[in-house]
């Protein structure tokens, strides 16, 4: 059973997303996301949080995307594109899904999150995405980033393999 403010981002979700406000919606389901793991005051999601991560809350958010974008962006959409790569990686996945800088070669760096594309011509899997970019600057400069998120960075891919394996784990459940 959802909490009541829960149930109420995943309504506000439901708007956003039919009305096309993937950017808006994008930073509704880090909410979501973080008030489920009661994370809202960190304002980031770390591997513990993900592995805990209740998986009714996760389909409902990923049903979201789904249906809204027909089935171009969502959880499941990016694990179906995971799961497509031969060594099942978080960069692999991140150079489908438009995350990196092309230039970047044999490195890949991430885009700064206001780099990525908040419509419907982004690569499929773009979106949701501040979950992954979201942390404090310090996390930020250990992986390679200014400060500003994961932008810039080039490593730690570790928290999209936990998401990739929550899922996983949910869909047996």
């Amino acid at each position: 059973m959802l909490s009541a403010e829960l149930a109420t981002g995943l309504t506000e979700l439901d708007a956003l997303l039919r009305q096309e406000d993937w950017l808006t919606a994008d930073a509704v389901t880090l909410e979501i996301m973080l008030n489920g793991v009661q994370r809202q005051e960190v304002g980031w999601l770390e591997r513990p949080a993900i592995a805990q991560f209740p998986c009714e809350l996760l389909h409902q958010i990923d049903q979201r995307w789904l249906f809204y974008s027909s089935h171009r962006f969502g959880f499941s959409t990016q694990l179906k594109i995971y799961r497509e790569e031969v060594d099942r990686s978080a960069f692999a996945f991140s150079a489908q899904a438009g995350w990196t800088l092309p230039l970047s070669r044999p490195f890949r760096f991430f885009k700064f999150y206001d780099r990525l594309t908040f419509s419907l011509d982004a690569p499929r899997g773009h979106l949701p995405a501040l979950w992954f970019w979201e942390m404090p600057w310090p996390q930020s400069l250990l992986v390679g980033g200014w400060g500003t998120g994961r932008g810039a960075g080039f490593g730690d891919p570790g928290l999209f393999d936990a998401l990739m394996l929550r899922l996983e784990r949910c869909q047996h459940l």
